[in-house]
């Protein structure tokens, strides 16, 4: 018994130690990520080119085709 509390101790350290070490590279990365400026900007929603939004290539009409197509044929399957 004494063998098998030992095992589930010994267990429960090493899940710590390695969820405390992968937290401790988590805030040094962050912390060097932060560093070199990666959070400085402020992310508002907005396109940073809204006009080339306006005039959707060929490639982006023809997946549109194809997800209205798969949609069609969703909606009739539940019809």
């Amino acid at each position: 018994m004494a063998a098998f509390a030992e095992l589930v101790v010994t267990l429960i350290l090493i899940c710590s130690a390695g969820a405390l070490i992968w937290l401790l590279l988590r805030v040094s990365e962050r912390r060097r990520l932060a560093a070199e400026g990666y959070f400085s900007e402020q992310y508002n929603g907005a396109a940073k080119d809204p006009e080339r939004l306006m005039d959707p290539d060929e490639k982006a009409l023809e997946e549109m085709e194809d997800l209205l197509e798969q949609a069609r044929s969703r909606m009739g399957d539940g019809v």
